[in-house]
């Protein structure tokens, strides 16, 4: 990788769409192509115990993946990510070369200690460990200094900053960043996944590429920006920004032909991306599923759902589940008082 590279995840983020029920051949076929037209790192999909079926990217051991990635690897770098909930330090086995390369341990606040402990073990069995703090954002800069220096003691290849509900400015990536950057020893790469609730994911994307560092930077992005809600950076629009910016990297037009072949049939029946409903919850500071699982029950206007997201306490912006979000909106409607 050059000081920047690109990491691809729709194989993982894009499964917040059709519950990770890919086709083995789609997944298969997504991977080679990815790694033909030039991608640094391509994340596979999810580690997950409990899985045991196929045609999905949720896979149950890191040996079921071997069989899905290309035998000329070229200068890619596979991963897979990591829930502390869904796969635990014992579920791991001993890097062989065969099957992914490195591992993304992702988390919540509350869950530090779990992901310490995970991704000591994804180390000591061989793998690149990435560590992936949700909802980077909802730390103070002294609670993400004491995480950052807790994570520097692990050596992991890298580190992202995450916008997780799609509301972090420039501004803000760069004070995070300059956290990672005093703290982490210098061989660490610093990444960045972000969400397209305010369309920044871009905007974002390209300061970052223009931003001047010695460290070395990873950007997650996604076909079609395919993801949860909002969904991601597109990867055809941040490949093709590098190419024209910093030279001529990634084959642009492989990416349009999965977009084409794979990505857009998912679309027709499936939906992602901006909408007023996610600028709200981002607007307010909101955990995005306010809106999507509001959205599955209730045929809400704009803006009735702005005064929704106005009634919730303030202490339950980030903590959101459905049970909660629909009984929430009951008695906004029937004009119970909310606490």
């Amino acid at each position: 990788m050059n000081k920047f590279g690109l990491l691809e995840c729709t194989l993982r983020d894009g499964g917040y769409i059709t519950g990770w029920k890919f086709k083995d051949d789609m997944i298969k076929d997504t991977i080679s192509a990815l790694t033909e037209s030039g991608f640094d790192f391509v994340e596979v999909g999810y580690l997950n115990n409990k899985s045991d079926a196929n045609n999905t990217t949720q896979f149950r051991k890191i040996s079921d993946i071997a069989d899905f990635l290309p035998s000329k690897r070229d200068k890619t770098t596979f991963l897979a990510m990591a829930d502390v909930l869904q796969f635990l330090p014992e579920d791991l086995t001993p890097y062989d070369g065969r099957s992914i390369d490195g591992i993304r341990v992702v988390f919540y606040k509350h869950q530090i200690d779990e992901a310490l402990r995970l991704g000591k073990a994804v180390s000591e069995n061989g793998y690149k460990l990435f560590m992936q703090p949700m909802v980077t954002i909802d730390y103070n800069i002294d609670e993400y200094v004491a995480l950052a220096e807790k994570i520097a003691e692990l050596n992991p290849f890298a580190v992202s900053i995450v916008d997780s509900f799609g509301y972090m400015l420039k501004s803000d990536f760069r004070r995070y960043f300059r956290v990672l950057d005093n703290i982490l020893p210098e061989n660490v790469v610093i990444g960045f996944h972000s969400h397209n609730n305010m369309n920044l994911a871009l905007i974002n994307a390209q300061d970052i590429l223009d931003y001047q560092s010695s460290r070395n930077i990873i950007i997650d992005s996604s076909l079609y920006g395919m993801g949860r809600g909002a969904g991601n950076l597109q990867t055809e629009l941040i490949a093709d920004y590098y190419n024209k910016t910093l030279g001529e990297k990634y084959n642009v037009n492989i990416v349009l032909d999965l977009i084409s072949k794979y990505i857009l049939p998912i679309s027709q029946s499936k939906s992602w991306g901006y909408s007023p409903y996610f600028f709200i919850t981002a607007l307010y500071h909101c955990h995005p599923n306010y809106a999507s699982y509001l959205l599955q029950e209730h045929n809400v206007s704009v803006s009735e759902f702005r005064k929704y997201i106005e009634s919730v306490p303030k202490e339950m912006y980030t903590k959101c589940r459905k049970p909660y979000v629909i009984e929430l909106y009951e008695k906004f409607k029937s004009g119970e008082q909310i606490e």
